[in-house]
């Protein structure tokens, strides 16, 4: 997405050679994750037709991650972050290459791939408050909202271009082939990241991680900033009842509208092709609109266009429906991490996010498994409805109370 093709303000942050090479190699290796996640789903529910087992793996994938997020956060407020970012990816990329062996050589059992699933967790865990974090050294703070807004959106539009490569890739080659594009895909990161050159920002020296000080400093911090703390619950509410979505689109495609792994490709690529239509609006926006206005907007609209894909009676109305939850998410996200980022103090960014990340690593698994296994149970129609009308009603509630305006202070 080129600055021809957004109004300067909204792309002021690719001025900056840094960031460029950053979101770069973020794009490329986000979509790789996307073709794992369709292919990871794709594969569990080949083996155990089962919501729950799908349910189950996404929440086994994400619920280590919410144990390591604190040791990542405490990490990166005291080490360069870009060595960090550096190692995990590289360990990302033989993850994805185990993956791909294991179908190719026929392993059937579905616990073998929840297992390095929870190993990939922990390795996510550790690295994603090092990769929010670091897009505060990559551009000055005038510049930090349209980074966060831009880190947003590449990360749906990887959403977007993954689920799509993915489903082809499942059509021609199978699994196997699109764990190995997952595992190349790191390659740009890397290689993205040592290119760059940042000044440290952290002072040197300092005492040695002690996870349960740092993460009882981060949940002090957050409880005396009003702002930060709501922007977290709201994430969390979020993560639980919309984000499950991601995981369980599998079983629509298989059981509801009953398509191929081409049109299982596009319906998972949806809400990320959404999210990409919308993210002019929102960086331009960003500076310019309350943000409490933008999460009184964007969170309901989250809801409904879930209830409205429950509901959809044929497969392209759901791709719409989709769309809508692709549109509200990234003004909901690209929102709440910015509150965040502009509030929080330097020296425990890393720490600040790590616990932002472990509310949503823990919302949307468990969201996950209690939808899917609700959705075996009910039906999906019902699970997925259900979880989209109590969004909704939860974000009424918070907006007609005002408790959304906090999120304007910084």
């Amino acid at each position: 997405m080129g600055e021809s093709r957004l109004p300067r303000h909204s792309s002021r942050a690719l001025s900056y050679r840094n960031y460029r090479l950053f979101l770069s190699g973020a794009i490329v290796s986000n979509s790789g994750v996307w073709v794992q996640t369709v292919a990871l789903a794709y594969v569990i529910e080949r083996l155990t037709d089962s919501g729950t087992w799908v349910g189950l793996a996404a929440m086994m994938q994400m619920l280590p991650a919410v144990g390591s997020g604190m040791v990542g956060g405490a990490l990166a407020d005291r080490f360069p972050r870009r060595i960090m970012l550096m190692i995990t990816n590289s360990t990302q990329a033989f993850i994805a290459l185990g993956f791909s062996a294991m179908w190719a050589l026929g392993v059937d059992r579905p616990l073998a791939y929840v297992a390095l699933g929870m190993v990939q967790g922990c390795v996510n865990g550790i690295q994603l408050p090092a990769w929010q974090a670091f897009v505060s050294e990559l551009v000055p703070r005038g510049a930090l909202l349209n980074a966060v807004t831009l880190n947003s959106a590449q990360f749906n539009a990887s959403r977007a271009v993954g689920p799509a490569v993915g489903g082809l890739v499942l059509a021609v080659g199978g699994p196997a082939w699109a764990f190995l594009v997952n595992s190349l895909s790191y390659a740009p990161a890397v290689l993205a990241l040592t290119l760059i050159r940042v000044p440290r920002l952290m002072p040197a020296g300092q005492d040695r991680p002690n996870i349960f000080k740092d993460a009882a400093a981060a949940v002090r911090y957050v409880s005396n900033h009003p702002g930060i703390r709501r922007a977290t619950l709201i994430a969390g509410v979020i993560a639980f009842f919309g984000q499950p979505i991601i995981h369980l689109v599998v079983i629509f495609a298989d059981d509801v509208f009953q398509v191929g792994e081409t049109q299982y490709g596009i319906l998972a690529a949806a809400g990320g092709v959404g999210a990409i239509l919308n993210t002019p609006l929102v960086a331009n926006w960003g500076s310019r609109v309350p943000r409490s206005r933008l999460i009184g907007l964007g969170w309901p609209v989250y809801g409904l266009a879930l209830l409205g894909f429950a509901l959809s009676p044929y497969y392209w109305l759901g791709v719409v429906a989709l769309a809508v939850v692709g549109a509200s998410h990234i003004m909901t996200a690209a929102t709440l991490n910015t509150v965040i980022q502009m509030q929080v103090e330097e020296a425990l960014r890393a720490k600040v996010l790590a616990l932002y990340l472990m509310t949503l690593m823990a919302g949307l698994p468990l969201g996950a498994q209690l939808q899917g296994a609700l959705a075996d149970l009910i039906g999906p129609r019902v699970s997925v409805g259900g979880a989209g009308v109590l969004l909704a009603a939860t974000a009424l509630w918070w907006v007609i109370t005002g408790r959304t305006k906090v999120l304007n202070l910084d």
